[in-house]
């Protein structure tokens, strides 16, 4: 495996959407209002992809350091545990990356004030504990509820806002959805990673409580992405485009309700990630009709 292949897989590239999906949610709901400013568009896009990639790449190297991935790992490969790059490297390349994000994100502060600069900061910060320091928040089972709110609403109102200079409940409700798909994603790793994840004592929630309870929590996020469509037909009516998931998420439901080979799971990974493309496609395009 050359170089590019080596930092292109430690970035996670299929998770990405996760980053992108509430930006264009966001902007969309802007553009609907006649209000679009392409570089400020851009700068999101540049500085959410970078806090995305430099949480993978934390997460690759902490979870290596700390036992939870090892030579028993059913995921994706690991490049830190895998020894195709050395913690040292991956390090610098962390640093790197979050100053990145600092420094895309200095044209958002600049038009969106401080409180744009908090919310950045608070990014990184958490994107850093959720597996750093003594007590990481995805080994307290936290990780799910982050990911639901940094990844939903959070990020939808926060595009929103650089975009138009208010908050809007519209953009809120409609960020529950990414944010609901990106949790859903990370619910398949877990459940996934059940058997790992005790023995390094990653409290995960499917951990806490089971494998039963995680397979809930997928079922949970997937029905709960339906919901801001319902909420949000009678402003936007073709905004219920976004239910056609439902066509492709039944047997996605399916597969995980019957799934007893964790690497099987590696498949469901993927299938999700491209269920939160496909909402956001429907979405956007619906409430532009």
């Amino acid at each position: 495996m050359n170089r590019v292949h080596v930092w292109t897989h430690a970035a996670r590239p299929r998770t990405l959407v996760a980053s992108l999906s509430p930006a264009l949610i966001g902007a969309t709901l802007s553009l609907s209002q006649g209000v679009f400013e392409e570089t400020l568009f851009l700068f999101t896009l540049l500085t959410a992809l970078c806090i995305q990639v430099g949480t993978n790449l934390a997460n690759d190297y902490f979870d290596y350091l700390k036992g939870a991935d090892t030579s028993e790992r059913k995921g994706f490969l690991r490049v830190t545990q895998a020894g195709l790059v050395q913690p040292t490297q991956m390090k610098r390349v962390i640093v790197v990356t979050f100053a990145l994000a600092a420094l895309c994100g200095c044209y958002l502060i600049w038009h969106g004030g401080a409180w744009i600069g908090v919310m950045l900061a608070a990014y990184i910060l958490l994107s850093v504990l959720y597996t750093a320091g003594p007590y990481p928040l995805a080994y307290l089972g936290l990780g799910d509820l982050l990911v639901l709110t940094l990844y939903g609403p959070a990020a939808v109102l926060i595009t929103y806002y650089l975009q138009m200079g208010s908050l809007s409940v519209q953009a809120l409700i409609a960020g529950i959805a990414p944010g609901a798909l990106s949790m859903a994603i990370l619910v398949v790793n877990n459940v996934r990673d059940i058997e790992e994840d005790r023995k390094a004592k990653k409290r995960t929630l499917p951990v806490r409580f089971g494998k039963a309870f995680g397979k809930g929590q997928f079922y949970f996020a997937i029905l709960l992405a339906l919901v801001p469509p319902l909420l949000l037909y009678k402003e936007h009516p073709f905004s219920l485009l976004a239910l056609l998931i439902l066509i492709p998420a039944v047997p996605l439901l399916f597969f995980m309700a019957r799934s007893q080979e964790s690497r099987s799971l590696n498949q469901l990974f993927s299938k999700t990630a491209g269920l939160l493309w496909l909402y956001t496609l429907l979405f956007c395009i619906g409430w532009m009709l």
